[in-house]
């Protein structure tokens, strides 16, 4: 069963913020978004907008591509990772690195 993107970026966000040892409260003054906005885009019941993804990684001091591109690898079964470079994205895929072999990185 393929995860929707609001489960998989409410692992995400869950993920990243008890990883840097962050409360719900902590992230949520630090993003300017509600405590229980957030525990709702966590759980996966809330679909988050643009606006409050940017505001969420703003809270969790990292960018609001990483939340993104994770949650969609977590759509297609691959293993959690967040790049941290460019060439992180080349290297995660492998059709992408088949395909732009000839792209020096």
């Amino acid at each position: 069963m393929t995860l929707k993107f609001r489960h998989a970026l409410g692992e995400v966000v869950r993920e990243q913020r008890l990883a840097k040892h962050l409360t719900l409260r902590g992230v949520s003054t630090k993003g300017f978004v509600s405590i229980g906005h957030l525990s709702d885009i966590e759980r996966g019941v809330k679909e988050a907008s643009s606006d409050t993804i940017e505001a969420i990684a703003n809270g969790l001091g990292i960018e609001s591509y990483w939340l993104i591109i994770e949650a969609g690898y977590r759509m297609t079964g691959e293993a959690p990772f967040i790049p941290d470079t460019p060439e992180g994205l080349f290297i995660r895929n492998s059709r992408w690195v088949e395909q732009y072999s000839d792209l020096v990185i």
